[in-house]
């Protein structure tokens, strides 16, 4: 990792093993400290009888103290010098004893840290003969007795001494010193180091211009300023600057050269412009003046004692003639700069729509990592801008392996991965008395050129980010935005802090802690849109319901309140999960305005109904992921995409889609046991059930199961129809439980009686006594029984009931679409159709405030049924199809009436692949509100009419064995099915499903 800014220029002398100084160090502590001191240690009656001498600490440049007290031996050792400096750095105000600790003893406990600051005051107060240390409430240098260097410069800067200033700070704060085990330590004094480090220049800069018109003077401050800050162009181009104004051409050109050579590599990309310009303009002054100065070169200058009564006119002309490329150069160097200014004009002009990155360096937090929440707030302000893209922080964080690769190369890489055009880097520096200063610098991602710079001081960081957004705006020629960036996101430091922190820890995969880290944002800053959606994402993501519930509604209401890439994904992902209709248009527009934010497209792949669009949107997330190594137990988006991707295939019944969806996630991600989890299920659904046996057993070595495997085993075993299995299976499952686990075994267990056309038994298990009653089981098992006009009545019943149950008045029209579908499927089969068309314009209507691409739909099924039962049966074909949401994962009755309408019309040839196709679907949808069994048999009979009595014999095997123990009323149906296994002359049917005809 690269050093910062500051690091790139500062010595760093540092020792292994017991040594914590550098050389020099240690010989001038020695030297303050026991140049009068007896040999042999001091008594500790000593202590009591300080010679009141005042003794100053030493810290720019090293660390050591003057004028020690008479007879002190060998000097304080260095956690005590650590802590005297804390302290003299604190100033007048102090430090508290808990700060100390913390910074000196982090590992310790509270009891043993405290008495270790005890034992080192102790120290101190014996090694320095006196009690430098005034210790209360807080701890303060007595100045009586002890000044310190820290101390005068930052009053120095307050009271804006500038000369003082520049004349105390001879060097780094505490160069060349160090703890062996203090890292909190250091990371204290590397902050205190950039403070002060920026406090100094800032004196120096503002002398160098007071005392522009003393050009020696302000040269010796530019040259300072330059070993300071080697990597600032600014100081560089107003050092080379003074040269040419000294007449010294060639130095000013070395120095544009050595200046672009540390740039080149350091950061491997160019100079700023101007510095490039102006060495080219001064090459080309070079060749001129080689041959206009020889005259000036040749004469051979009077001594000094020749001159004093004038000047001669041979010295005279050789002025003119050195003067004449001295006037050259200065005009070249102002036709430079004009240049320049016309080149980064035109170049604004000329970049239309650019994609920004943002990588700064926050040195005002001890997380001095440019994944800083100072960067979300830069980030979340640019974009702002219309028509300015900007890379989300979350992204760069990912392709800079989640912040932790911090260098300049790193970031500039992850900003050209993102595919921006442009590079916001710099850094946030703190200054005395609260201020702070943005150096920012917008780079050329593909040619690592410096385009700008800009630099922006105050003391309140959002106005600064506010002014960097509008500088930005100005040059690039687009509008800048009315009001604050706090405007869309909080002023809040302790809500940045938790909720950057939340998003770190949820891409770290834990879930828990992110989601601990988000309520705190949020109590901190009650309107923090995002903070209150990543709540809600994490809350649901933990099926913590009621807090999931309360959240939504408050993060769709300060969705305004954020930035429009954030707003869309607010209404995006909530508005899927709440079925709001409103989502498609937020959807369309974040998959337009964003395509390359990897989470903005899978976001609007979910809700987008074309398919085509939809794929081809979750495609190019994840080739974008793809770049982004993602650790397998963290938060997986790619895993997110393929997941989604896969479902879309599987809802279209593209199986060689889906399966080589599956194997592409599983190539993608070979030691994530989800996908090997998820392959399982698709061929179980195939009927493949050797390969999926496999699978799960690639998953389960993984990742062991863990929880209830109930649910899995009876619905593998139903999907099998191997009704057996399940038979036993709920016989052991149902016993012994607790309320909540008997209720989700009941609904597949039911499922798996009314497969074996037991239905007196589903009922019974639908109103037991220990647990209560599922009245959608019953509706549904109402209608199974030849009871179909009791079950319309209990449908219309729950729908009345969900406009005042609680569920959001989003999803009612899902719900209200749904249940009015059923009664009047129930009213139909009932012989009520006049209930059915009454019902079915309100199913058109509500159906199309629904999300979810089901219920618009549902309006075609109950008129293909209605012409069904007219005998219209060419127009309830054109209605069935256009009914059909999914093959396999719609609603499931549709694929059977449109199946039967088929056999009706004598084209059993087309009723075969939709109704085989709900056999590949989820139980609960090819398995509830029509059960497999049935499927079964309509399939055999399809098979019959088209004349492949071997497909018929096998799904007539499947339902002669599903119902043998059926109930008397399916005895007929029974029969048949019986007849064709037994007439099939001993042929092997097997024991399950062919592959083939699944």
């Amino acid at each position: 990792m690269r050093r910062p800014l500051e690091d790139a220029v500062r010595s760093q002398n540092r020792h292994g093993g017991s040594r914590h100084y550098h050389p020099d160090v240690i010989s001038r502590i020695h030297l303050a400290l026991r140049s009068s001191c007896p040999a042999g240690r001091r008594g500790l009656d000593s202590v009591n009888t300080p010679t009141l001498r005042t003794v100053r600490l030493r810290t720019l440049g090293g660390l050591w103290i003057d004028g020690a007290a008479e007879g002190a031996d060998g000097g304080p050792r260095p956690r005590a010098l650590a802590l005297l400096t804390i302290v003299a750095a604190a100033g007048a105000r102090g430090v508290s004893r808990e700060r100390v600790v913390g910074v000196l003893w982090p590992e310790s406990a509270p009891e043993r840290a405290r008495h270790a600051l005890s034992q080192t005051l102790y120290s101190l107060r014996r090694d320095l003969g006196a009690d430098v240390i005034l210790a209360g409430p807080t701890l303060r240098v007595d100045p009586e007795l002890m000044s310190s260097d820290v101390g005068e410069l930052r009053a120095a800067i307050e009271g804006q001494d500038w000369a003082a200033a520049s004349a105390l700070y001879v060097g780094p704060f505490l160069e060349g010193f160090y703890l062996s085990d203090g890292g909190q330590f250091e990371r204290w004094a590397e902050e205190e180091r950039a403070s002060l480090a920026h406090d100094a220049i800032r004196a120096l800069e503002t002398l160098a211009r007071a005392t522009s018109t003393e050009r020696s003077v302000a040269l010796g401050y530019w040259r300072r300023l330059c070993r300071l800050d080697a990597m600032n162009a600014r100081f560089a181009i107003a050092y080379m600057e003074g040269l040419l104004a000294a007449g010294d051409r060639a130095s000013a050109l070395a120095h544009g050269k050595a200046h672009a050579e540390m740039v080149r590599r350091e950061f491997e990309m160019d100079a700023d412009p101007v510095i490039q310009l102006m060495m080219a303009r001064l090459r080309d002054v070079e060749r001129v003046a080689a041959a206009t100065s020889i005259s000036a070169v040749s004469v051979s200058l009077p001594s000094l004692s020749s001159a004093a009564g004038g000047v001669p006119a041979t010295e005279a002309a050789a002025s003119r003639a050195y003067r004449r490329p001295v006037w050259a150069a200065a005009c070249v160097v102002g036709l430079a700069i004009f240049g320049t200014m016309a080149w980064r004009t035109a170049s604004g002009s000329r970049l239309e729509r650019p994609t920004v990155a943002v990588g700064i360096r926050d040195l005002t937090s001890v997380d001095s990592s440019f994944a800083s929440a100072t960067n979300e707030i830069l980030a979340t302000s640019l974009g702002r801008l219309a028509d300015l893209q900007v890379v989300a922080n979350y992204r760069m964080r990912e392709l800079t392996s989640n912040g932790r690769d911090t260098s300049r190369v790193s970031v500039a890489a992850a900003a050209r991965r993102a595919g921006a055009t442009d590079l916001i880097e710099g850094e946030l520096i703190p200054l005395a008395g609260g201020r702070l200063r943005l150096d920012l610098r917008r780079v050329d991602v593909a040619r690592g050129v410096i385009r700008s710079g800009y630099e922006i001081t105050g003391t309140d960081r959002i106005a600064m980010f506010d002014s960097a957004t509008t500088l930005l705006s100005s040059q690039l020629g687009i509008r800048a935005p009315t009001g604050s960036v706090a405007d869309v996101s909080t002023r809040s430091p302790l809500a940045f802090r938790s909720y950057e922190e939340g998003l770190r820890r949820l891409a770290q995969g834990d879930h828990a802690a992110a989601l601990t880290l988000f309520r705190e944002a949020t109590r901190e800053d009650s309107a923090f849109a995002m903070a209150t959606y990543f709540a809600w994402r994490t809350a649901n993501f933990l099926a913590h319901d009621a807090e999931s519930d309360s959240l939504w509604k408050r993060a769709l209401r300060l969705a305004s309140r954020a930035s429009e890439r954030d707003r869309l994904i607010i209404q995006t992902h909530i508005g899927y999960s709440y079925n709001d209709v409103r989502a498609l248009s937020a959807a369309d527009s974040l998959a337009t305005r964003y395509p390359r934010d990897p989470e903005a497209l899978v976001r609007a792949a979910e809700v987008l109904p074309d398919l085509a669009r939809a794929i081809a949107l979750v495609n190019q997330s994840i080739a974008l992921d793809s770049s982004a190594a993602v650790p397998t137990s963290a938060s997986c988006r790619m895993c997110e995409a393929l997941t989604l991707l896969t479902w879309r295939y599987y809802l279209a019944d593209s199986s060689e889609a889906t399966e080589r969806t599956l194997r592409r996630y599983i190539a993608l991600r070979p030691d994530d046991s989800q996908p090997w989890r998820d392959l399982s299920d698709f061929l179980v659904s195939q009927g493949r059930r050797v390969e999926a046996t496999s699978a799960w057993q690639r998953a389960a070595a993984m990742s062991p199961v863990t929880g209830d495997d109930f649910i899995r085993q009876v619905t593998t075993s139903l999907r099998y129809d191997d009704v057996a299995r399940a038979d036993s299976l709920c016989s052991a499952g149902l016993a012994g439980h607790d309320a909540s686990t008997l209720s989700q075994r009941r609904w597949y267990c039911a499922i798996a009686l009314r497969m074996q056309g037991r239905y007196t038994d589903a009922v019974a298990l639908a109103q037991r006594a220990d647990m209560r009653e599922d009245k959608i089981l019953t509706s549904v098992v109402n209608m199974d029984v030849g009871r179909p006009l009791i079950a319309a009545d209990e449908y219309l019943a729950i729908e009345r009931t969900w406009p005042t149950s609680g569920a959001p008045q989003t999803l009612v029209p899902r719900l209200r679409v749904w249940y009015l579908t059923l009664s009047a499927t129930a009213a139909i089969a009932g012989g009520d159709t006049l209930r059915a068309h009454n019902l079915v314009d309100s199913i058109e209507v509500i159906g199309r405030r629904s999300l979810y691409g089901r219920d618009p739909l549902l309006h075609h099924f109950v008129r293909g049924v209605l012409f069904a039962r007219e005998h219209r049966d060419a127009s309830a074909v054109l209605e069935l199809k256009a009914s059909i949401f999914s093959p396999t994962n719609g609603y499931t009755r549709a694929n059977y009436e449109l199946g039967r309408t088929m056999l009706a019309l004598r084209r059993p040839a087309e009723g075969i692949p939709v109704v085989r196709a709900a056999l590949h679907g989820g139980i609960e949808g090819s398995g509830l509100y029509v059960t497999r069994t049935e499927l079964h048999e309509l399939l055999a009979q399809l098979f019959v009419a088209s004349g492949e009595r071997d497909s018929a014999i096998v799904h007539y095997g499947v339902v002669e064995r599903s119902w043998r123990s059926a109930d008397a009323a399916l005895r007929a149906r029974y029969v048949v099915a019986r007849r064709w296994v037994e007439g099939s002359r001993g042929r092997r049917i097997g024991g399950g499903l062919v592959d083939d005809d699944l």
